[in-house]
């Protein structure tokens, strides 16, 4: 798939400085396996366009708080799927996430992300945005089937 970057909003750190990662997350986080974000993602939404709200972790929205080892650290991410159809397919799973799906093209200064495969959802991947980052304007592409 060839990606027109002109399409993608910035939502850039405006410096280095502040490509960091909020203090109190886990020691863990994010995985030793996570690399510079070169991606393009997409990610299921129940509303378009994207709101901030939509964009939050599972540890923003005080969710799975229980949660302990790498569990500890993905819900501090966000669920991002490497293909429209595999983000359709856990829409399909788990409807509830919207009828939406966005597209966003995710550089190294939007953080890290590794492949965090689920049971029934082996492309899942987790994306660790750093502070500041304006994650809904990302996402402001949306992919309709053909």
């Amino acid at each position: 798939m060839k990606i027109d970057r002109k399409n993608f909003e910035p939502a850039l750190n405006s410096d280095k400085e502040s490509m960091n990662f909020p203090s109190n997350w886990p020691s863990n986080c994010p995985l030793q396996s996570a690399v510079d974000c070169q991606h393009t993602v997409f990610m299921a939404f129940t509303s378009k366009p994207a709101t901030a709200n939509q964009c939050k972790s599972q540890a923003e929205r005080n969710r799975a708080q229980s949660a302990i080892g790498d569990g500890a650290c993905t819900r501090h991410g966000l669920s991002v799927f490497p293909s429209f159809n595999d983000c359709k397919h856990q829409v399909a799973l788990l409807p509830h996430l919207g009828p939406y799906i966005g597209k966003a093209y995710l550089t190294a200064s939007h953080g890290k992300i590794a492949e965090t495969p689920a049971r029934r959802n082996p492309a899942h991947m987790t994306w660790w945005p750093y502070q500041g980052v304006d994650r809904h304007s990302l996402f402001s592409n949306f992919v309709e089937e053909n």
